[in-house]
Formats: C-alpha cells, sequence, structure tokens
C-alpha cells in the first residue's frame, strides 16, 4: 500500500502562497512536498483518483493495471474527471472498464456528467458504452466484495459538491487484516463510532487537515487537526477501535501552520500505546 499524495485541497506548496510552510517546503523538497490526496491499496484498487494523479502515476507506478477507483467524494481533489479521458485516449489497456465507486448520494454526479456538454465534451455515456469506464453506487454500512477485499463504506464528518456525507472506507484484506481510511472527516458521527466499535483495526488512516492549527476545539466538523486527532485516538482505542498493535498514519494535512518536521516533532512528544507516523508522499505502507 502506498501514499501517492499526502495534502488537503491547495496542495504544499500552494502554488500562489508565500507562507513560511509553503516557502519552506519550497527550500526543503522531500517530505515537505505534498501532492493531493491519493491512496494506492494495490495495483488493482486505489482510494480517489485526484488533480495530482497524472505526476503520482509518474513518480509511484502507473495506471495500466488500475481496475478500481473508491471515490471518497466529489471534491476536485478527490475525483479528478479528466482522467476517464486520459484512459480513453490510451492505445492499449485493460480489456476491463475502468471502475468508479461512489456512495449514496455522490453517485448523482454520474448523471451531471452524463448530460453535460462541457464535462469531458459530453463523452461520459459514450465512454461507458465502449467499456472504457463503469460507474457503481455503493450504500453506507452495507459491504461489498472488490478485488477479493470487503469493502464498508462509513460516513464521514464532511460534505461533498453534491451535498453527500464523504465515504470513509473500513477494508478487510483477504488475510483478514483490517484497515481504515478515515480521510475527509471531523469528529466522527455517532453511526461511525458505533459501527467501529471493537473492529480491531490492523492500520488506521487518518486525516489531520489543520495539523498544528489551535483552537478549532476538540470535535471539529469538517477537518480534523492534530489535537482533535489525538482526542479521536484516545476515544477509538477506548472503544476497542485500535489495539497496542494498530499502526496509526496522518495524512491529508494542510498548509496553514505546520511543517512536516514540526508535526513529526509533536507526535512525537504524544503518550500513546499506538505508532502514529506522519505519512509523506510516496511511503508505503
Amino acid at each position: 500500500m502506498r501514499f501517492y499524495g499526502t495534502s488537503a485541497a491547495e496542495g504544499i506548496p500552494n502554488p500562489f502562497c508565500l507562507c513560511s510552510v509553503c516557502s519552506h517546503a519550497r527550500k526543503a523538497g522531500g517530505a515537505e512536498i505534498r501532492r493531493r490526496s491519493m491512496f494506492r491499496i494495490n495495483e488493482q484498487m486505489c482510494i480517489d483518483l485526484g488533480a495530482d494523479s497524472f505526476q503520482q502515476a509518474i513518480e509511484y507506478g502507473d495506471f495500466t493495471k488500475l481496475q478500481h477507483v473508491l471515490v471518497s467524494h466529489t471534491h476536485e481533489d478527490h475525483f479528478n474527471y479528466m482522467m476517464m479521458n486520459v484512459r480513453n485516449m490510451s492505445i492499449e489497456r485493460l480489456k476491463e472498464p475502468l471502475h468508479f465507486y461512489f456512495t449514496d448520494q455522490a453517485y448523482e454526479i454520474v448523471e451531471f456528467y452524463r448530460q453535460s456538454r462541457p464535462i469531458m465534451k459530453g463523452m461520459t455515456s459514450d465512454l461507458e458504452a465502449r467499456g472504457v469506464v463503469a460507474f457503481h453506487k455503493l450504500e453506507f454500512n452495507q459491504s461489498v466484495t472488490i478485488c477479493g477485499m470487503k469493502v464498508t463504506p462509513l460516513r464521514g464528518n464532511h460534505l461533498g459538491n453534491m451535498g453527500e456525507s464523504c465515504a470513509n472506507y473500513l477494508i478487510q484484506n483477504e488475510d483478514g487484516q483490517k484497515l481504515y481510511y478515515g480521510v475527509d472527516t471531523g469528529w466522527y458521527l455517532p453511526e461511525t463510532f458505533k459501527l467501529l466499535e471493537n473492529a480491531s483495526l490492523d492500520v488506521l488512516i487518518s486525516e489531520c487537515t489543520f495539523g498544528l492549527t489551535s483552537g478549532r476545539g476538540l470535535h471539529p466538523n469538517g477537518h480534523l487537526d492534530a489535537f482533535s486527532c489525538m482526542e479521536l485516538f484516545h476515544k477509538l482505542l477506548a472503544q476497542g477501535t485500535l489495539h497496542a498493535n494498530s499502526r496509526i498514519y496522518l495524512t491529508h494535512i494542510n498548509h496553514f501552520t505546520s511543517t512536516h518536521a514540526d508535526l513529526v516533532g509533536w507526535i512525537q512528544e504524544q503518550q500513546f500505546p499506538c505508532p502514529i507516523t506522519v505519512a509523506w508522499d510516496g511511503m508505503i505502507i
């Protein structure tokens, strides 16, 4: 599994920004550079195919074997519709369509693409008919099997372009290991906490959008920060979602207050039973 992108919507450095974090990233490079959020589960499946996916494919591995895209929500940094036509323009590709999965209300964007002439030159329905892409609707809290894995979208505390709740994904591999991808969510919703009780996760990938930004409260909506993340992790540990051998990775980080090094230093000072890693672009689990 690999992080193809670990930033929030603007990337780091934001190309228009002169703040200290962005200026430092331009000089330091390395882990301080963050592309828009994307996570590769294996060669066949990823979560989100976003704004930087072309460059990510060059740096971390192409999409020639990619078959399934779990879309978290319809914000452009997570779903780049142009990539559908990029696949269409390939000379040789897998005969199987590239399958996109939208949860609940997010699926409404598919019909918008089908009917909109300015989007994809009005080609969406044609791409479906020719087997270039295929769209599927998932329901929150209902499991499906994709690539031999049990995939369950849970409701995140964050709204997308269609008014949908973001889908956070609970994934159980064929060997029984469990991963939860909780990106683009504030403090978890009551139903999500309930469904994660005693889940005994092996890996938790958590957003930490606002880094060391203070004053947001311990139960924010929309996005988390380092302080609310720690509050969340303690609750998840107490209810059996996490255990001492769970591994936690922080991703979806913006440029508001903290460099990668700042956030790593703060996390190292926290007393928590599970190892917590601030992820970087290209990092392999």
